[in-house]
C-alpha cells in the first residue's frame, strides 16, 4: 500500500548557473518551510535526492497522486529551460499534479517570483490561465504570520499524527536507506544526506528493521531496529570510517589485480599493469642544456602495458647474469647500476629466455604516463608528490650513495623511485617529440644516444621532474643509471 501525505512539495533544485550553490540554498530555503510544516503536525513528502527516470515512476509519482495538497515552491528562473518535452522533474511534477486533480498552492520566497512567467511549458499554461496566486512568504518578521497563512490556504493536517512516528536520521556519510521486509527484498525508502537531519515517517508502535548503505560504498552496511513509541526520534547514524576502511581494503585489492608476479630463479619481481589512455607528454619550460631540456605538450595515445614496480635490483641482476657490476654494493634491493643499454638488452635477452615471456625496455612516452601515475594521475611534480622528499633520493642530505628500492612512497600507480635514485634507460633514440597527435610513440628512426628518464640521488630536484629528459651513448656506463622493465599485455 503506498504512503499517504498532506503534503508533496515541489521545488527546483537547480538554476542554471552555478549550479552546486543554488541546489544547496534552494534545498535550505524550502527545508526551513518543510520543518514549519512538520511543527505543525502535516506528513510532508520533500524529496531531497538526486532523480533519475526510475525513481520518478517508483517513488516520486506515487507521492505526488497520494498526497492532499501540491505546495510549489517557485524560485527565481525556477523554468528557465523547462523544456515542454524531455525529461524535467519540476515539469513532470507539477504534469502529475494537474492530472491527479491535487490543489496547488504556489509560494515563493522575498518576492522572487511575482508572478507567473510567460515561458511556460504549454502544459503548465493552465496554472495562470486559472490565475492561481502565488503566495510570498518573508523571510523576516513577517515570516510566521506569512506561513501561518500557508497553513490557512493548504487545511488542517488530516493525517493522524498519533499513528505516525518522526524520525530524524542524522548520518555522517550519504546514505540509500532500505526498509527490510520478510521474505521480500529491501525497498529503498530515501536518500539521506551527511550531517542532516533526514526525516522518515514509521509508523507508531513497531520495530522496524532498517538498512543503511553508504552511497558509492554499497559493501559498507548498517543494520538497524528502530522502535517507534513516540512521535519524535533522532538516530545517529555511523558510516564514515567503515566506509574509509573498506575504500582502502578496495585500493589493495585493485593494486593487487593489477600486479603480477614473476618469479626466476627463486627470485620474486613485481609488474604493474598501467591502463592505457591518453596524456600530455613533455612540459612548457625551457632550460639551458640537454639535461632541463623539456619539450612542449605532446599529446600521446597509449595502449595497456606493464611495467616494473621497481627498477631491477641487484638481485634480480645477479640471478639472471651470475654477476653484480654495481659500484654500490652490500643489500641486494639496491638498485643495479653501472649497466649500458646494452647491457640492459643483453639482460632482458636472458631473462626472456627463462621465462619465455618478452620482457623490453619501456617506451620514453610508456615511462613518463607511468611515472605521472597513468589515469590515476593527480599531476604531481615528482613522480607520485608534488613535495620531492616524499618520494625521491636526490641532491641533498640522502648521502652519495644510491638506497634500496621501495623505502620512498609510491606514485598513484604503487611504482616506486621513478624519481630519483638511479636515472632509467628507455627504449627510444633520443631526440625532438613529433608534433600532433601520437599513437604508442617510439622515439627518433635514429639517432646516437638513447633516453634516460627520472634523475638520480645526485642530482638536483628538476631533474626529478617527471618530465626531464637526458640522454647517453649505449655504450655509457654510470653509478646512477640503471634501468626498469616494460612488456605488453599480450604476455
Amino acid at each position: 500500500m503506498t504512503e499517504e501525505y498532506d503534503i508533496f512539495i515541489s521545488y527546483r533544485r537547480y538554476v542554471q548557473s552555478d549550479e552546486d550553490k543554488h541546489q544547496e540554498e534552494n534545498i535550505s530555503k524550502v527545508g526551513r518551510l518543510n520543518e514549519a510544516l512538520l511543527r505543525k503536525g502535516y506528513k510532508v513528502f520533500f524529496d531531497q535526492n538526486n532523480r533519475s527516470a526510475e525513481a520518478l515512476k517508483e517513488r516520486i509519482f506515487p507521492a505526488v497522486r497520494n498526497s492532499r495538497c501540491f505546495v510549489l515552491f517557485l524560485t527565481e528562473g525556477c523554468f528557465d529551460g523547462c523544456n515542454n518535452n524531455g525529461e524535467d522533474w519540476l515539469r513532470e511534477e507539477i504534469e502529475e499534479a494537474l492530472k491527479a486533480g491535487k490543489k496547488i498552492v504556489p509560494v515563493t520566497l522575498d518576492d522572487a517570483v511575482k508572478q507567473w512567467p510567460d515561458n511556460l511549458p504549454n502544459s503548465l499554461k493552465i496554472l495562470s490561465d486559472k490565475s492561481i496566486n502565488i503566495m510570498n512568504i518573508h523571510n523576516d518578521t513577517s515570516y510566521q504570520s506569512d506561513v501561518d497563512n500557508l497553513f490557512e490556504a493548504i487545511g488542517k493536517p488530516k493525517i493522524s499524527k498519533r499513528d505516525i512516528s518522526i524520525i530524524y536520521i542524522k548520518p555522517d556519510y550519504d546514505c540509500f536507506i532500505y526498509k527490510k521486509i520478510w521474505l521480500k527484498k529491501n525497498v529503498i525508502l530515501t536518500r539521506a544526506l551527511k550531517n542532516n537531519n533526514n526525516i522518515l515517517y514509521l509508523k507508531r508502535g513497531m520495530t522496524h528493521k532498517l538498512v543503511f548503505e553508504a552511497e558509492g560504498c554499497p559493501q559498507v552496511i548498517s543494520h538497524e531496529s528502530i522502535e517507534t513509541s513516540g512521535s519524535h526520534k533522532s538516530i545517529p547514524i555511523y558510516l564514515a570510517d567503515k566506509v574509509e576502511e573498506e575504500l582502502v581494503k578496495q585500493k589493495e585489492r585493485e593494486q593487487k589485480k593489477s600486479v603480477l608476479p614473476i618469479e626466476v630463479d627463486g627470485v620474486v619481481f613485481n609488474m604493474v599493469k598501467v591502463d592505457g589512455d591518453t596524456f600530455w607528454m613533455g612540459e612548457k619550460k625551457k632550460g639551458d642544456n640537454k639535461i632541463n631540456n623539456w619539450n612542449p605538450p605532446t599529446k600521446v595515445i597509449l595502449n595497456d602495458f606493464y611495467i616494473g614496480e621497481t627498477v631491477v635490483t641487484q638481485e634480480l641482476w645477479k640471478g639472471v647474469m651470475g654477476n653484480n657490476p654495481s659500484r654500490f654494493k652490500g643489500d641486494d634491493n639496491l638498485p643495479v647500476e653501472q649497466v649500458s643499454w646494452d647491457d640492459a638488452c643483453e639482460f632482458i635477452k636472458k631473462l626472456n629466455d627463462k621465462t619465455r615471456r618478452k620482457f623490453r625496455l619501456p617506451t620514453e612516452a610508456e615511462w613518463e604516463f607511468a611515472a605521472r601515475g597513468g589515469k590515476k594521475s593527480k599531476g604531481f611534480t615528482y613522480s607520485g608528490s608534488d613535495i620531492i622528499d616524499e618520494v625521491a633520493w636526490f641532491e641533498g642530505d640522502h648521502g652519495d650513495k644510491t638506497h634500496p628500492v621501495k623505502r620512498k612512497k609510491a606514485n598513484e600507480l604503487g611504482l616506486y623511485d621513478m624519481s630519483g635514485n638511479v636515472w632509467e634507460w628507455c627504449n627510444d633514440w633520443y631526440g625532438k617529440y613529433n608534433s600532433g597527435l601520437q599513437y604508442c610513440p617510439t622515439g627518433a628512426e635514429n639517432g646516437t644516444e638513447k633516453v634516460n628518464r627520472g634523475g638520480c640521488f645526485s642530482d638536483k630536484k628538476g631533474c626529478c621532474c617527471v618530465s626531464c629528459r637526458d640522454s647517453n651513448s649505449k655504450k655509457y656506463i654510470f653509478y646512477g643509471l640503471g634501468f626498469r622493465l616494460a612488456m605488453d599485455c599480450d604476455y
